[in-house]
């Protein structure tokens, strides 16, 4: 019985949560982090029984194009060419995509897999549903904490990919995939909407702070840079633009980040955004109106709703800085 497995795994994610008052060797980080991987499958195999036993009310999901976020994608990409399906052939597609944890044969593991939707069932067991889904989603948690947490024990990025996608650890785990949470929306859902986002990490600074990360960059400069001496010349023509400024002149880094998908979903009176990396779970008889995602075309961007507080032009391009107006 499905009420009975689902109570079989004696699930506690919080037993392997990092702590910081008990430090762990590499050992102890791998074990746990096995651990976590191999309840993952067991965890997702039940979400695929729970679903499969369910009723099945609507679905749809856009495939996207995999993104390679080691390209520089932060100025407009022209267009974005969207797969739509529909019925049962969006069924199995957000159960590739909730379960796609390895790289198949010559797959890349660095590029990133993106598929916005949503799949609406009508199960007698919604609450062990939600459990199982709460269970994937702590444990998803818990291994990117461990894992980001860990830097003491093995390294920043480049030695954290090689550490998990060792011999005996995750070969051809696609990392990205095992942290991505799945959105589940209840009874109350109405409707859900997709978008393309257009957003912009925004960091207020000082003059004298930008000053000292550049004379800080010329004292150590970046393992790409290929003439060091032309690099802190650079620098020193961007520190003597800087001074020339107020020392109350108001600045920003406004760095773009690559256009996205969005959802917007709409439960009862409440409203909320999302980013659309994976397919909302809806739980629910009534049928809630599912909208579509159209290609992304560079022409068609909407403009912005409030008027720019920086400059159009940057001060420092490489640097996305500008001078508030």
């Amino acid at each position: 019985m499905l009420v009975e497995k689902s109570l079989s795994t004696g699930h506690n994610s919080t037993s392997l949560s990092p702590s910081m008052e008990c430090p762990m060797n590499k050992y102890e980080l791998a074990a746990q982090l096995r651990t976590l991987e191999q309840r993952q499958h067991q965890l997702l195999a039940m979400l695929r029984d729970f679903i499969d036993d369910s009723e099945f009310i609507q679905g749809s999901t856009f495939a996207l194009p995999p993104h390679d976020p080691k390209q520089d994608t932060r100025h407009d990409t022209p267009s974005i060419t969207v797969t739509p399906a529909h019925g049962l052939e969006a069924l199995y597609a957000a159960h590739h995509a909730w379960g796609h944890l390895y790289a198949d044969a010559g797959e890349n593991t660095r590029l990133v897999y993106r598929l916005p939707g949503a799949i609406q069932i009508h199960s007698r067991h919604n609450e062990e549903l939600a459990g199982i889904i709460d269970a994937i989603n702590a444990d998803r948690k818990t291994f990117r904490d461990l894992v980001t947490n860990s830097g003491t024990i093995i390294g920043g990025p480049n030695t954290r990919w090689e550490f998990l996608h060792s011999k005996g650890m995750f070969e051809g785990l696609i990392t990205l995939q095992f942290y991505r949470q799945i959105t589940v929306a209840c009874d109350t859902a109405r409707s859900i909407s997709f978008c393309w986002a257009h957003k912009n990490t925004m960091q207020r600074m000082t003059k004298q702070q930008i000053i000292g990360t550049l004379r800080a960059s010329q004292d150590s400069p970046p393992r790409h840079v290929i003439d060091p001496t032309g690099w802190v010349a650079q620098l020193e023509d961007e520190i003597v633009l800087l001074s020339a400024l107020s020392d109350d002149a108001r600045l920003v880094i406004r760095r773009p980040n690559p256009v996205h998908p969005q959802a917007w979903l709409v439960e009862g009176d409440s409203r909320r955004m999302q980013v659309a990396s994976t397919p909302v779970l809806i739980l629910g008889a009534q049928k809630v109106k599912i909208g579509l995602l159209k290609n992304y075309d560079v022409t068609q961007k909407r403009p912005p709703r409030q008027t720019k507080k920086t400059a159009n032009e940057p001060l420092i391009s490489r640097l996305w800085l500008y001078q508030e107006q």
